[in-house]
């Protein structure tokens, strides 16, 4: 795994953001936005084989057990 697989509550929300703020993006801001999701530790497509990270994507990995949240 490159990143990690448990985020803290705070993680997860930023991350919400991040991912939504991507999808909202053009392609020219979304690396910058990618770059800071890597920066909390989250890799989607190199430890989780998703391209194109979406809300449901990422809700889909935690209800899955993929990504934990601690408190």
């Amino acid at each position: 795994m490159k990143g990690k697989d448990t985020f803290s509550k705070r993680e997860v929300n930023d991350l919400k953001r991040l991912i939504q703020q991507r999808c909202e993006s053009s392609s020219s801001k979304q690396k910058s936005i990618r770059a800071k999701m890597r920066k909390i530790g989250f890799y989607g497509r190199d430890d989780f084989k998703i391209v194109n990270m979406t809300l449901d994507k990422f809700q889909h990995l935690i209800d899955h057990s993929k990504i934990k949240i601690k408190d």
